[in-house]
C-alpha cells in the first residue's frame, strides 16, 4: 500500500484523500442512524440488506464498477472487457452499459489510458467515428502525459507512442472509409518510425500501405516485399495475414485453385507452429470462400463445416469460446447460401436464426448476416414472382452493399418489363464495376444486358456479348458464371434456330451444372435440353421424333422437380405448358389435360409480366 501511495501524483493523492473523507462521513452518518433506529425497523432493514445483496449478486455478471476501483479491480475489469469484445461480443456490456461504466472509471481517474482505448474499442462497436476517434487521441495522449513507457524506455518510449498513435489513427480513418485522412495518418507514422529506426511498426506500416492501394495494379509488389519484410524481422502475424491477403489477390486474379491452396497451406504452418488460432478459423473462412468464387459448392461447403466443428485451440477465458469472430460470421453466411442455393430454405433459416443470436443487430459483424437474409429473401421473393416484395428489400441491400443493391434494382426492373430503365441502370453499373475491376460484377451485369436484348427480341446483339462474358469468366476461371454464359449462349442459338449447335453446347456444361451448381440452374438446365432435343427433332422421322419428345418430357419432369424445390412456379408454369403441347402432339390426351389444368391454376395465380420465354420457340 505504502509504494502504490508513493507512486500516486499530486492530483491522485488529492483524490484518494477526498474519496477518504467521504466514505468516512458517510460511515459516521450510518452510525448515527443506526444508533436512533428502534429494534422494530432492524428486521425491515434486515430483509433491505438481503434484497440488496441479491441485486448485486444478479449484477455481478456485468461486472459492475460503480464506486471507485483499485488499479487491479480497474484493469481486471478492462483486460475482461477487451477479451469479450474482441472473441465473442455477446457476453460483453452492451456498448451503452460499458461505456457507462468507462465514464465511471474516467471520472475517478481521468488519466487512466486504457480505459479510453476500451472506450475507442467499444465506439468501434457502434461505427461512432467522432467519439472512437477522440477516445483513441486521448489514449496516445494519457500514455504519453503518464510517461508509462518514457520511464522504462526514455525518450524513445515518448516517439514510440507518437508513431503508434499515427498508426492506429490511419487504420480508424481506413476502416470508415476516409482514405485521404487514413494516406496522410499513415505517411507521418512512417516518417517517425524511419527516424526511430522502428522496423516492426514500419512493417505494420507497409501492410496498411497496401489496404490503401489494394486496387492499384502494382499492389501486389508491395504485398510481397510485405510477406518477405515480416518472415525476415519475425512477424508470423503480419507474414501470414499477407500471405492470406495474397492468396486473395491472386483469386481475383484467376489464378489456379491448387496454387492458392499451397499458399494456404504455408501460411497454415505457421499458423499451428506459433498457435495462432485466430487465423487459423480467418484461413479456412478464406478457403470456404475461395471455393465459393470459384463455384465448387461442394468444397465451400466441406470447408465451412470443417471450421464450424473446429474447436479453438485456446480458451480465452472461463466458458469463452473463440466461435464469434468474423471468419465464424462469414462462415455461417456462406452455409446460409449454400442451403438456400439448393431449395433447403428451412435449414437456412436455421443457421440464419442462429447466427441472429450469435451476432445481435448491433454487433459489429452483424452486416454480414444481414445482407445474406436480405439477399435470400429477395432470391425467393423473385422466384416466387412476388416482384413488388422484391423491389422492397432493394433498399435493404443498397443499405448494406450498394453495388449489389443497383444490380438487383435492375434484376428487377427487367422482370417487371421496364427494359430501358433496367439498360440505362445495368450501363451505369458496368462502368463503375469495369473501373473498380469487380469482375464476377461484370460478367454478372453482362449477363443480365444479354438477357434483356434477347427478351427484346435481339438474340445477334446478344451473342457478342455473352461472348465477353465467357471469355471473362473462363480467364478468371469462375465456374458458376462461366456455366450460366454457356447456358445463355445455347439459348441464343436456339432462338437463332440452330438447336444442334445449342444441345452440343450444352452437353459440354451441364456437367459442372449438375455437380456444383444452384437447383434453380439444374432446372433450367434441364429444361433447355428438353427445348433443344424438341427443336432438333422437327425434321426426323416420326419414330425419332416420337423417342426425342419421351426424352424431353423426362428431362422436363427432372427441370419441375428442381423449380418446386425453389418454389420457381414461373418457371413450372413454363415447363407444364411444354409438357402439355408434346403429350398433345404424342396423343396422351389424359396426361396433357393433366398438365393444361396446372397451367392453368398456375397462371391465374401468378401476374403476367411480358412475353413468357416458351413463347419465342
Amino acid at each position: 500500500m505504502i509504494l502504490a501511495y508513493s507512486k500516486l501524483s499530486f492530483s491522485q493523492v488529492f483524490k484518494l484523500y477526498t474519496a477518504l473523507q467521504q466514505y468516512f462521513q458517510n460511515g459516521e452518518k450510518k452510525t448515527m442512524e443506526d444508533a436512533d433506529m428502534e429494534l422494530a425497523s432492524r428486521e425491515e432493514c434486515e430483509r433491505k440488506m438481503e434484497k440488496e445483496e441479491l441485486d448485486v449478486s444478479i449484477r455481478e455478471e456485468e461486472v459492475s464498477c460503480s464506486g471507485p476501483l483499485s488499479q487491479k479491480q480497474a484493469e481486471f475489469f478492462l483486460s475482461q472487457q477487451a477479451s469479450l469484445l474482441k472473441n465473442d461480443e455477446t457476453k460483453a456490456l452492451t456498448p451503452a452499459s460499458l461505456q457507462k461504466e468507462l465514464n465511471n472509471l474516467l471520472k475517478f481517474n481521468p488519466d487512466f489510458a486504457e480505459a479510453h482505448y476500451l472506450s475507442y474499442l467499444n465506439n468501434l462497436r457502434v461505427q461512432d467515428v467522432f467519439s472512437s476517434t477522440h477516445s483513441l487521441l486521448h489514449y496516445f495522449d494519457r500514455l504519453i502525459l503518464t510517461g508509462a513507457e518514457s520511464k522504462s524506455n526514455g525518450e524513445e518510449g515518448y516517439g514510440r507512442s507518437l508513431r503508434y498513435a499515427a498508426l492506429n489513427l490511419a487504420a480508424l480513418h481506413c476502416r470508415f472509409g476516409h482514405y485521404q485522412q487514413a494516406e496522410l495518418a499513415l505517411q507521418e507514422a512512417i516518417r517517425i518510425a524511419q527516424e526511430s529506426n522502428d522496423h516492426v511498426c514500419l512493417q505494420h506500416c507497409l501492410s496498411w500501405l497496401y489496404v490503401l492501394g489494394q486496387k492499384r495494379s502494382d499492389s501486389y509488389v508491395l504485398l510481397e516485399h510485405s510477406v518477405k519484410k515480416a518472415v525476415h524481422f519475425g512477424l508470423p502475424y503480419l507474414a501470414s495475414l499477407g500471405i492470406q491477403s495474397l492468396v486473395q489477390q491472386r483469386a481475383f486474379a484467376g489464378k489456379t485453385a491448387n496454387k492458392l491452396m499451397d499458399a494456404l497451406k504455408d501460411s497454415d504452418l505457421l499458423h499451428w507452429k506459433h498457435s495462432l488460432s485466430e487465423l487459423i478459423d480467418i484461413s479456412i473462412a478464406q478457403k470456404t470462400a475461395i471455393w465459393r468464387l470459384y463455384g465448387r459448392s461442394t468444397m465451400a461447403l466441406q470447408q465451412a463445416q470443417m471450421l464450424l466443428s473446429m474447436n479453438s485451440l485456446e480458451s480465452v477465458n472461463a466458458g469463452v469460446q473463440q466461435n464469434n469472430t468474423e471468419s465464424f460470421a462469414v462462415a455461417l453466411c456462406h452455409l446460409a447460401e449454400l442451403h438456400a442455393e439448393q431449395g433447403c430454405f428451412a435449414a437456412a433459416s436455421e443457421v440464419l436464426k442462429h447466427l441472429k443470436e450469435r451476432f445481435p443487430p448491433n454487433s459489429q459483424h452483424a452486416q454480414l448476416w444481414m445482407l445474406c437474409d436480405q439477399k435470400i429473401q429477395f432470391d425467393r421473393a423473385m422466384n416466387d414472382g412476388k416482384y413488388h416484395l422484391a423491389d422492397s428489400l432493394v433498399t435493404g441491400i443498397t443499405a448494406l452493399n450498394s453495388i449489389e443493391g443497383v444490380y438487383r434494382k435492375a434484376i428487377v426492373l427487367q422482370a417487371q418489363n421496364q427494359m430501358s430503365e433496367a439498360h440505362k441502370l445495368l450501363q451505369k453499373l458496368l462502368i463503375h464495376c469495369q473501373r473498380t475491376r469487380n469482375t464476377e460484377m461484370v460478367i454478372s451485369v453482362l449477363l443480365s444486358v444479354a438477357e434483356l436484348y434477347w427478351r427484346s427480341s435481339s438474340p445477334t446483339i446478344a451473342l457478342p456479348v455473352l461472348l465477353q462474358a465467357l471469355a471473362l469468366s473462363k480467364e478468371y476461371r469462375l465456374q458458376h458464371l462461366a456455366s450460366e454464359t454457356v447456358l445463355n449462349l445455347a439459348f441464343a442459338q436456339l432462338i437463332l434456330g440452330i438447336p444442334e449447335q445449342a444441345l452440343s453446347l450444352l452437353h459440354m456444361a451441364i456437367e459442372p451444372i449438375l455437380a456444383d451448381g444452384a437447383v434453380l440452374d439444374k432446372g433450367r438446365a434441364m429444361f433447355l435440353v428438353a427445348k433443344c432435343q424438341v427443336a432438333s427433332a422437327a425434321s426426323c422421322e416420326p419414330l425419332k421424333k416420337a423417342e426425342a419428345l419421351e426424352a424431353a418430357i423426362e428431362n422436363l419432369n427432372e427441370a419441375k422437380n428442381y423449380f418446386a424445390k425453389v418454389d420457381c412456379k414461373e418457371q413450372i408454369r413454363d415447363v407444364v405448358y411444354f409438357q402439355a403441347r408434346l403429350y398433345h402432339t404424342l396423343g396422351k390426351t389424359q396426361e396433357r389435360n393433366r398438365c393444361a389444368m396446372l397451367f392453368r391454376q398456375l397462371h391465374q395465380d401468378l401476374p403476367f409480366h411480358g412475353v413468357p420465354l416458351i413463347n419465342l420457340l
